[in-house]
């Protein structure tokens, strides 16, 4: 049997093939920069993607993530240096001293002892100009980006003489060993009244420069607590046990200083015994930049002081 040939056939195939060659030339010209749309051909429904096309190194021509501003800021407060806050505390208006507390001679218990010398009213120590000792300042938690505590490997002596606590008023670092003395050849009760520590109640013996009595705050305080004798009542004295290094105490000058700040605004708290309510500001707001002192005067209005 002779083979039975069609050329229309062929020629039908030669067709198609034409038809498949002339789509991929279409499909490459797609992948050409510039082509976001693809030929309408008439007939039927098509999807265009939505599809970028990057020349070149497509590694390199990808654009990096924007670094965001907070990430920038972060960035910047950890490089910056630290700021210092300092200045001193004056009491403004008329002031009425204070008398003593117990005067030369009074007739009080162990009065041989507590009434030899005069024993000063501490609730307001004033300096050249009005300037107010003994007021806190601090920040009431460690701010982000601060320094950690360092605490004292030695411990914190707190004296008694002559009926008196020493010092009247002090910061103690929560970890410090507290040791308890005294000068006197009579007993005394340290008596501490904290709000978030546990209380110390302890007898006192005659003359011990040994320190006895020894105790450690455990927590930060949100306040300065007292501490009393209960068997001399009018001994007192003020502490604040705190977790940061940021506090200071004014000295006989009303002075402070509060070094290795965090750049940026911070809020103090400002503490003295004799305010009323024991605040003299509650947020003290101050702006402490990068490298630099911030120096400023805390007014203490006399009115403010409560006997």
């Amino acid at each position: 049997m002779n083979q039975v040939t069609f050329p229309t056939t062929e020629d039908g195939l030669k067709d198609f093939m034409k038809i498949v060659s002339l789509f991929a030339i279409l499909g490459s010209i797609l992948i050409l920069p510039g082509c976001g749309r693809v030929p309408d051909f008439g007939g039927g429904a098509g999807v265009v993607p939505d599809v970028t096309f990057v020349t070149g190194d497509s590694e390199a021509a990808v654009e990096a993530p924007t670094e965001t501003n907070e990430t920038a800021s972060n960035e910047a407060a950890s490089s910056g240096a630290a700021g210092t806050f300092s200045g001193k505390v004056v009491m403004t208006g008329a002031v009425t001293p204070l008398p003593p507390l117990i005067g030369k001679g009074a007739e009080v218990k162990d009065k041989e002892v507590c009434a030899a010398h005069e024993v000063a009213n501490e609730k307001l120590v004033l300096g050249p100009g009005n300037a107010v000792q003994n007021v806190f300042i601090y920040l009431n938690k460690a701010p982000k980006g601060g320094k950690p505590l360092e605490v004292p490997a030695e411990p914190f002596l707190f004296d008694q003489k002559n009926c008196q606590f020493h010092p009247h008023c002090a910061i103690v670092p929560v970890g410090q060993l507290v040791k308890v003395l005294s000068g006197d050849p009579i007993a005394h009760n340290t008596h501490t009244n904290p709000n978030k520590n546990p209380s110390v109640n302890s007898l006192v013996g005659a003359n011990d420069r040994e320190g006895k009595v020894s105790f450690t705050y455990k927590k930060a305080e949100p306040t300065p607590f007292n501490i009393t004798c209960d068997f001399h009542g009018w001994m007192n004295a003020r502490q604040l046990a705190i977790d940061h290094p940021y506090a200071a105490l004014t000295d006989e000058n009303g002075s402070f200083t509060i070094p290795d700040l965090p750049a940026g605004k911070h809020a103090f708290i400002v503490w003295h015994e004799g305010a009323d309510g024991g605040y003299v500001e509650r947020k003290f707001e101050v702006e402490i930049k990068s490298g630099e002192t911030t120096k400023m005067q805390i007014d203490y209005p006399a009115d403010r002081f409560k006997l």
